[in-house]
């Protein structure tokens, strides 16, 4: 019994856990956005800027406090961020209603933007010197991660079909493994502060703005499907697979990573998620307009391979060549576009659909999407070394 204790305990298994019950936490809910906005009388306008209320938690972190683990330690920001999505865990189970989603979100969103530089780094500084540390710690937070972002809707989704509720049973298993890993977290050993400064600001290289624009404009993706595409599927009876539709925008990219890393120079695989992105979301317009779950499914998982495999992958190598020694600086700018790409055009196309209908909302956000599919695959046609043009 003490040799499994030991082994669970273990931070190389325990510091991934921890990112894993973050991102849980994440989209636990998100079956049940449109079922709780619905209730309040929300439109799919108001719904987005729930959504959106993740952003508004996360970017100050993201962009203000990128060097706070550094000077406070890795531990203290890991647990404070078990912490807060513990207590959104709380929030949700108690009050299931969309004025709680908002304040859970926004936890969640603070909790996020601490822990997933914070844990990377603390994985790596843990199993070092070993020379593949850095190596082996983005590819273990990488995979816990994708698994708890999809994770959480894949289990209220099918919680959701055996027994439609506005408290299903996965809150409450999620509130006590979150509170079994907060009590864990507490045996992880304390690391030498690298100290530095707190405030980091975002660095944006020369050249950089087509990479940034491309992730923002795939990420938007992810936003309608999370926060328009549920009232759509509710019109004809499949509210609770909004679920599986954030499932396979993540798990499809994750799975293709790997594959994508060793088989595709970044350039072209950012040209080939510009095919890919506009075909996926065709396909959930054309799925939404004929009331069809598979056509709407098969979209998402493309959209999926795309936003989270073949644009965000290349997009993420190039940038890390252009930012040079402020890669991280670089990387984070890299995100923090992704992220307002993620939830200002939901918001936008979510007040599009009340305007003009949910169908119509999602034709208009498509024109976009080709159109700037087209202006980005012709930009990066260009010699695949000479990134310097772009």
């Amino acid at each position: 019994m003490k040799a499994i204790l030991q082994r669970t305990l273990d931070p190389v298994r325990l510091i991934p856990f921890c990112l894993f019950l973050i991102t849980l936490a994440v989209n636990l809910s998100m079956p049940l956005f449109r079922p709780y906005a619905a209730a309040a009388g929300f439109t799919n306008g108001q719904t987005a800027l729930v959504l959106a209320i993740y952003i508004v938690g996360m970017l100050p972190c993201y962009v203000f406090l990128g060097g706070i683990s550094d000077v406070v330690g890795r531990k203290p920001i890991l647990l404070l961020s078990l912490f807060l999505v513990f207590t959104a865990d709380v929030v949700i189970t108690v009050f299931p209603n969309v004025y709680a989603l908002g304040v859970c979100r926004f936890l969640q969103g603070i909790a996020l933007g601490l822990s997933m530089g914070t844990g990377t780094a603390y994985l790596a500084e843990y199993l070092y010197p070993a020379p593949d540390a850095a190596v082996l710690a983005a590819n273990a937070t990488s995979l816990s991660t994708a698994f708890g972002f999809s994770g959480g809707a894949f289990a209220t989704t099918l919680a959701l079909l055996a027994a439609f509720t506005f408290r299903p049973v996965t809150y409450y298993f999620a509130v006590a493994l979150t509170f079994i890993g907060l009590l864990a977290a507490f045996s992880l050993p304390t690391l030498k502060s690298i100290g530095g400064k707190i405030l980091r600001l975002p660095y944006f290289p020369e050249g950089c703005w087509p990479i940034n624009l491309s992730i923002a404009l795939c990420w938007a993706a992810g936003g309608i499907v999370i926060a328009v595409l549920p009232s759509q599927l509710a019109t004809f009876g499949y509210t609770a697979y909004a679920g599986f539709c954030l499932v396979l925008v993540n798990w499809t990219g994750a799975f293709l990573q790997p594959r994508i890393r060793r088989n595709f120079h970044p350039a072209t695989s950012l040209r080939i998620g510009f095919i890919l992105l506009p075909l996926g979301m065709g396909l959930v317009v054309l799925g939404s307009y004929l009331t069809h779950i598979m056509i709407i499914l098969a979209g998402s998982a493309v959209i999926g391979s795309a936003a989270y495999g073949f644009s965000y992958q290349g997009g993420l190598a190039l940038i890390s060549q252009l930012g040079g020694v402020q890669r991280a600086r670089a990387v984070a700018g890299y995100m923090f576009t992704g992220y307002v790409g993620f939830g200002i055009p939901a918001i936008g196309v979510g007040y599009l659909a009340d305007a003009f209908g949910l169908v119509n909302g999602l034709v208009a956000f498509e024109v976009a999407v080709v159109a700037l599919s087209v202006y980005l695959y012709l930009i990066f046609r260009v010699k695949k070394a000479s990134l310097s043009t772009l």
